[in-house]
């Protein structure tokens, strides 16, 4: 059986900066360093750990943030500066750009580089030693707008405006930033004024560029213009593009928000219909199914499915598929599109008549979690308010619904082992499998009216965490230990807590979308060769290595961090810092903690 497939809402934003970063490392310090605390009201640790490495920063320390493969950055009044962990001196001093607020870093994934950004200029650094590897100057760039990196292709694509003048899309290598390609939009008559260098679209081997008065398509793979459509309300600003290049098909969709057009272009770029086809809604998804062009769209209210005939764009359905509100999933089959739609109904659409397979919607609970198409025409659901298998066909439960008590925050893991969902409430423990057999573990009642914010799949067992307490479940559903954290103060835990959620919710979209552009990114990047392969051996070699956490509370001696075993519970050992309000950061990887003990000293404890 397949794994359980789980959607989630994804905007893609272009590059995470380092506040974005964060969240990912803000995320695990919440919920893996700071979430759970003294196991017990009063610590005896075995040993106390004690300072062993010494950091002295030029300037007044502003920022300091821990990155991929044993890397702190640290930003002061005269730069960045670079540790490497368990190292005793600061690598570098980056000072060229002076004082570097955080939002004027982009962190480049996957790779070892920087995109230093103020207003338009931009530099690329790699943070592992501090030099310069693209300069926007040196490269013939008067501003650049934004950076994509293509780590399928070891490329980067640069979008932005030249010194001679006009804008343009320029690709390098992404080891040797060798130049590959420059595309100039300089036909204002055709593209008009500018175009929108903050995005593009791809498909099928072509790059898509919004101008102000429509589209150009640019091969992929020779950076040579193939066309270019100039017949785009000026206005809109959403735009969906699918293509089969090899039929010389292209169609765009586009929506100003009140406007909504389909355009299908041939090979030539030309409109192969007498004018642009009226769309329902604003365009969410095109996808091309055999012989027709399945469109997804939608307003402020409804979603609506449509299918358009590949050789003229005429409708298939002369109505719409209509849903009120939006949807969880849609899947096209040979049974025909099966989709979820989040206030709670399940449906097939016959492909021929556009007609639903059910007459009477298929009822869930709300806001779907989980929506597996099972074989035999059936499938798996759950929502946070109940868990069913359906009949798609007659719209009869194989398995009635199982219905929850109280959600307060539904959590879910797929265990890969035994091909079945781990499942929190936050009230309760469950392990489902796709075929409805349910297994209440437990029921939850964490201290200070606590939720459970964390699953994590160990050898040892499932642990089940929130911010002051964890369990340690086996596999078999059996308690191997509870425990509950003081936290050093409501204030600080608060501020500390909220603040790393919210940067780990906008991380999540963004690192969702990423996954889904780059496939296997780290693989591909690890093949070029230097420090990119370097990276990648280091990704590989720290992966489910984290053994222990490292939990900010109230000390003897004041406040500091306790250092805990997952796999038992015990605390082994405690850093006193003597800090209310410390700035610190925790490198489970390399098993050093950093913390700043003055404006312009950072020191480090080897946690090993």
């Amino acid at each position: 059986m397949k794994r359980f497939i789980s959607s989630l809402g994804l905007n893609f934003s272009w590059l995470p900066t380092i506040k974005q970063q964060k969240e990912k490392y803000a995320y695990a310090k919440l919920f893996f360093s700071l979430s759970f605390f003294l196991m017990t009201v009063g610590v005896f640790a075995q040993n106390t750990i004690k300072q062993k490495f010494h950091y002295t920063i030029k300037g007044n320390i502003e920022m300091i943030e821990k990155e991929p493969v044993g890397y702190l950055l640290i930003g002061s009044s005269d730069g960045l500066s670079g540790i490497e962990a368990q190292t005793s001196n600061v690598k570098y001093t980056y000072t060229k750009m002076g004082k570097i607020k955080p939002e004027e870093i982009q962190l480049i994934p996957n790779t070892p580089y920087l995109a230093l950004s103020r207003g338009y200029s931009k530099v690329i650094i790699d943070y592992t030693n501090g030099n310069e590897v693209f300069t926007q100057a040196n490269n013939g760039w008067g501003a650049i707008m934004s950076v994509y990196p293509d780590l399928e292709n070891n490329t980067m694509t640069i979008m932005g405006t030249r010194i001679t003048g006009g804008y343009a899309l320029g690709v390098y290598d992404l080891v040797s930033f060798a130049q590959k390609g420059i595309v100039d939009f300089i036909d204002k008559k055709l593209m008009g004024a500018y175009i929108n260098a903050l995005n593009f679209y791809e498909s099928d081997g072509k790059i898509f560029v919004r101008t102000e008065k429509g589209i150009v398509c640019i091969d992929k793979a020779s950076l040579s213009v193939n066309w270019v459509y100039s017949d785009l309300e000026r206005t809109s600003s959403i735009i969906k593009v699918v293509a089969d290049a090899k039929k010389g098909e292209y169609y765009i969709g586009e929506s100003n928000g009140k406007d909504h057009y389909l355009h299908k272009l041939d090979v030539n770029g030309a409109l192969t219909t007498k004018k642009p086809t009226k769309l329902e809604g604003m365009p969410q998804r095109f996808e091309l199914v055999d012989n027709y062009l399945f469109t997804h769209t939608a307003d402020l209210k409804t979603t609506y499915f449509q299918l358009y005939d590949r050789s003229n764009a005429e409708k298939v359905w002369k109505d719409a598929y209509e849903v009120g509100g939006s949807i969880h999933q849609a899947a096209i089959t040979p049974y025909g599109i099966i989709y979820a739609a989040h206030k709670g109904e399940i449906n097939t659409i016959d492909l021929a008549t556009g007609s639903p397979a059910v007459k009477k919607d298929i009822k869930t609970g709300p806001t779907f979690k989980v929506f597996e198409i099972l074989p035999n025409n059936q499938a798996f659901y759950l929502t946070t308010k109940d868990m069913g298998v359906v009949n798609l066909k007659t719209g009869e439960p194989i398995k009635e619904a199982t219905k929850f008590k109280k959600v307060t925050n539904m959590i879910t893991m797929y265990d890969e082992k035994n091909n079945r969902l781990v499942v929190s409430t936050g009230t309760e423990l469950f392990f489902i499998k796709s075929d409805g057999d349910i297994k209440k573990v437990a029921d939850i009642d964490f201290k200070e009216n606590e939720t459970p914010s964390k699953i994590e799949l160990r050898e040892s067992g499932i642990l089940v965490g929130s911010a002051q307490s964890n369990t340690l479940f086996s596999y078999d559903g059996k308690v191997i230990y509870e425990s509950y954290f003081k936290a050093p103060g409501q204030s600080l835990l608060g501020k500390v807590a909220m603040g790393a959620m919210a940067v780990a919710l906008a991380r999540q979209s963004i690192g969702e979308n990423y996954a889904g552009r780059t496939k296997s990114a780290n693989q591909s990047v690890g093949a070029a060769n230097g420090m990119l392969s370097e990276m990648n051996k280091k990704f590989r070699a720290t992966s489910g290595s984290k053994d222990h956490l490292y939990i900010l509370t109230k000390l003897n001696d004041g406040v500091g961090l306790v250092k805990m075993n997952k796999n038992t519970g015990k605390v082994e050992a405690e850093i006193v810092l003597d800090d209310k309000k410390p700035e610190y950061e925790v490198d489970e990887d390399y098993d050093v903690l950093y913390f700043k003990k003055e404006k312009n000293i950072i020191v480090g404890y080897d946690l090993k």
